[in-house]
């Protein structure tokens, strides 16, 4: 399989518009391609998938092992794999390499291609790109100018020839199609065709300015991937239920197919349109997404609200993260401000709180045993949420930036708080869960 990771000299240097429509031009060659993002953004795949049509899934160094990643990569079986980069290339967690594309190419094998943005610079970018190849280890091979008018790409090539790095082209100035659009689940039916229709349109211009030829051969000189098997145990059967509409829309899809090979039947539902819970259901996952956005819809939707709560206080086992945390509040204040009854298993309300910082990776370490962890264990994890709650909880000890706090809702029934989780980070966690589930 031959892989490549596309980075970026900082985060809005346009390295993910770019890598979609790689991505999308190798598509329509016919070649078989997987998507990765670095990081633990939901959105980057969901595009990836939904809006291009590709595999695509997350790795992160903070949250999985060395082991873990590289087997993920490898279990994916296509021509060629497309690692779209976090940030900046150096940039990791507290000014580290960890979780940094520079090191998630080290652990992946993955030689890199650059992209840099020259809005507003020419030769400049000699000396930028001459500090990103000389800054320390990488695997840069490979160099992308974009949003640069077509009359400087001769220039640039000689740059690339004086710094000893492959000149791969460039994407002239082109209105963002993935920044603007990420939130894929917002967009009505006809916006979703004009951001397919903009891609192939971005891809075909790429296909003409960038050597996609020179980006494959780069890639086939990654060197082959070993991993030990990653052990995910068969449980027993159970039926999942699994949020998904418009409100609830942010899963892992790595989480999914877990559950899946330790027998799980996934089974999605609508919280805003569906009157209950599926029958039969062993089991409830409320992901996260954008409840206060369709809070009227979900408040009106009382029988399934009912339904969720008789569930959840019965003891069905739950994980319900951000989103579906917030969903589980007796209220939550809509985008206008106006309180809306939600399912009412947890006392108190979620509003937006400025300013807004409840975002970065965090630790969680259990002093009891719960759901998913045993007293003592920890994971590692990630949160990104503009509201806040009256309630948020005090079972589980959350390390932020080395600043510790009592929160989450965590028994033996129940996970709910607003981290998010990547259940590639400790397969325990699912194995617990499922055996919950199982009963």
């Amino acid at each position: 399989m031959g892989r490549i990771l596309i980075a970026g000299t900082n985060g809005g240097c346009g390295k993910t518009t770019v890598s979609c429509a790689i991505i999308q031009a190798v598509k329509n060659r016919g070649l078989d391609v997987t998507g990765f993002k670095c990081g633990p953004d939901y959105l980057d795949p969901s595009f990836m998938s939904d809006v291009i049509g590709v595999r695509a899934y997350n790795i992160d160094s903070f949250m999985m092992s060395e082991n873990t990643i590289k087997y993920l990569v490898s279990e994916r079986e296509s021509e060629l794999a497309i690692i779209d980069g976090v940030k900046g290339y150096y940039d990791g967690y507290m000014f580290t390499e960890t979780a940094s594309s520079g090191e998630m190419a080290v652990i992946t094998k993955s030689p890199s291609v650059l992209v840099v943005d020259c809005n507003g610079m020419e030769t400049s970018a000699a000396a930028l790109l001459y500090g990103f190849l000389k800054y320390r280890r990488n695997t840069i091979r490979g160099v992308i100018f974009n949003r640069l008018n077509p009359c400087l790409h001769e220039g640039l090539k000689k740059i690339c020839d004086e710094l000893n790095v492959k000149y791969l082209g460039y994407v002239p100035k082109f209105k963002s199609v993935v920044s603007e659009n990420k939130n894929l689940s917002l967009l009505t039916e006809y916006e979703l065709r004009e951001i397919k229709r903009r891609m192939m349109r971005l891809a075909g211009v790429v296909e003409r300015t960038v050597d996609i030829d020179g980006i494959i051969e780069i890639a086939k000189t990654a060197e082959p991937l070993e991993a030990a098997d990653m052990e995910i145990p068969y449980v027993g059967k159970a039926k999942i239920a699994v949020a998904n509409d418009k409100a609830f829309c942010m899963n892992y899809a790595d989480n999914l197919e877990i559950l899946e090979k330790m027998g799980a039947e996934i089974v999605k539902f609508s919280p805003m349109n569906d009157e209950k819970l599926p029958d039969d259901a062993d089991g409830l996952l409320l992901s996260g997404g954008y409840p206060e956005m369709f809070a009227p819809m979900l408040s009106r939707n009382e029988t399934m609200r009912n339904s969720i709560k008789d569930a959840v206080l019965g003891g069905m086992p739950t994980i319900a993260e951000n989103g579906g945390f917030m969903y589980l509040h007796e209220s939550i204040l809509d985008i206008t401000g106006v309180k809306q009854e939600m399912a009412g298993v947890i006392k108190g309300n979620c509003a937006k709180v400025p300013p807004f910082n409840s975002y970065g990776y965090v630790e969680i370490k259990a002093d009891e045993d719960n759901i998913l962890m045993q007293k003592g264990e920890s994971i590692r994890t990630y949160e990104f949420h503009r509201y806040e709650s009256s309630n948020p909880g005090s079972s589980l000890c959350v390390n932020k930036n080395g600043r510790e706090q009592k929160r989450i809702h965590a028994t033996d029934t129940i996970y709910a708080g607003f981290p998010h989780l990547n259940l590639c980070s400790d397969i325990k966690m699912a194995e617990r869960f499922m055996k919950a589930c199982v009963g």
